[in-house]
């Protein structure tokens, strides 16, 4: 699944109820819209990889897998297939101070599949990154998709048509669209169709 729409059209509102930040429908104006959409998911098998992370730049890769499996109690796991997964290539314990912005989106990642969840929920898994970093989170994306299920909020189109997944379009808390655009000028089409009526 795919999620489109303009900035405040509800994307994160709907990540965030399917992750457990909202305990209750009434809890956000938006999110009785959704109520007769949500996937049905087992919280306890998500892997989740925000938009911008807070990483703690002296801590490493090892320091948040540790991390991350305790709190997500899991019990087993290599580090280097994780990394290998996510095609980053960093000794273990080198601080996160050293990466690049293209290598911490791959390192969320490689912290999302940790316990090998059956659906990954991805918030704009390539903001902020160059068109070469695009197009190899792009990449290592559609590799993954064939041993997960994907939730992504993004607002590349190109990348919303190479996953060859349901496309959902939202406008200001109601989901407007569901379906496979053929191509990105049928996308386009579709997203000024349900473009909002004041620019935010």
């Amino acid at each position: 699944m795919i999620l489109l729409g303009h900035n405040g059209a509800g994307k994160s509102t709907f990540i965030n109820y399917l992750l457990g930040f909202y305990s209750k429908l009434s809890d956000h104006p938006f999110l009785p819209h959704f109520k007769d959409h949500l996937p049905n998911i087992d919280k306890k098998d998500i892997g989740y990889a925000p938009e911008a992370a807070l990483l703690d730049l002296n801590m490493s890769a090892m320091d948040y897998f540790k991390m991350m499996a305790v709190l997500r109690d899991v019990k087993d796991f290599d580090p280097y297939v994780l990394l290998k997964s996510v095609a980053l290539e960093v000794e273990l314990n080198t601080p996160i101070k050293k990466y690049s912005k293209g290598m911490k989106q791959r390192l969320l990642l490689a912290i999302a599949l940790l316990g090998k969840p059956k659906t990954l929920i991805l918030d704009e898994p390539t903001s902020g990154l160059d068109p070469f970093g695009r197009a190899e989170i792009e990449k290592l994306l559609i590799t993954l998709k064939k041993e997960h299920s994907f939730i992504i909020s993004t607002h590349s189109l190109e990348l919303a048509l190479a996953l060859e997944d349901e496309i959902w379009i939202l406008k200001e808390g109601k989901i407007e669209f569901k379906g496979y655009p053929k191509d990105i000028n049928e996308l386009e089409a579709l997203l000024f169709r349900y473009r909002p009526e004041k620019i935010r």
